[in-house]
């Protein structure tokens, strides 16, 4: 078995009036402090074309994979980066959580906000050891409980078919916008559909949208969920002069592949 550090880890989409802390301003201070991660397959959130491209142009040892949300695939994406010297892409799947989830640009039309969500899927193969993960990568609604709800059943459902089409192990990364002591949570942490039990590798660890530390208590809404063993959960609290790697702290786990 190998050792794989994961991450997820939402970059908060450029806004201008983020001030010292938007995108731009803080890209810089990721750029020297991203590989200090140790990384090797990171689930990323909010990302617009020219962050994507960025990440791509600024870390060529890492595959990045995905498509955008909207109906012409532009847009914000959630994208899944890979170490290339540790893993081969196997197959890559993108799906909109919508009651037309190959429908580009689809949504649920219950109380979900105006912004299509979406999952990323890619299933890697590490170099070393041959053995395949299922890594899936999401952003969950943040105004409407329905659709979280929806959004997450649909993920399970999906991770439930791929499962019964090719058992491999799981791992499910993203901001669900949601806490612990939600429905939507609770149907994540413990699902059996997909072999194993699907658990909360973050479990032991605190809060991690803090809105660039003007949080007192930062809210847990970011998790790393896997069917493989996992050890060492951590949050990157990580700060310089005032810029934050994010409005949310990156989470990371060692999970066992």
């Amino acid at each position: 078995m190998a050792d794989i550090r994961v991450f997820t880890y939402n970059l908060r989409v450029d806004v201008p009036g983020d001030g010292k802390n938007s995108f731009t301003s803080r890209r810089a201070y990721i750029r020297d402090r991203f590989p200090g991660f140790q990384a090797d397959i990171v689930g990323f959130q909010e990302t617009i074309p020219h962050m994507r491209q960025w990440l791509a142009e600024n870390f060529p040892e890492y595959e990045v994979c995905g498509l955008g949300r909207e109906s012409d695939l532009q847009g914000e994406s959630n994208p899944i980066l890979f170490r290339r010297a540790a893993f081969d892409l196997a197959e890559l799947d993108c799906f909109w959580l919508s009651d037309t989830p190959s429908l580009p640009g689809s949504r649920f039309a219950t109380d979900q906000s105006g912004c299509p969500r979406i999952c990323t899927c890619a299933t890697v193969r590490h170099r070393d050891t041959g053995r395949l993960l299922r890594f899936y990568n999401t952003h969950l609604d943040h105004e409407g409980p329905t659709a979280q709800a929806q959004g997450l059943t649909l993920i399970l459902s999906r991770m439930a078919a791929d499962y019964a089409k090719r058992p491999l192990p799981v791992v499910l990364t993203g901001d669900f916008n949601a806490f612990p002591d939600s429905l939507v949570y609770q149907s994540a942490n413990g699902f059996s559909g997909c072999g194993g039990i699907l658990a909360d590798a973050t479990q032991a660890l605190g809060g991690t949208y803090h809105n660039f530390g003007r949080l007192d208590e930062p809210q847990k809404i970011d998790y790393i969920f896997t069917t493989l063993p996992y050890k060492d959960a951590f949050l990157v609290k990580d700060s310089q002069d005032g810029i934050y790697l994010s409005d949310h702290y990156p989470a990371g786990a060692v999970v066992a592949l």
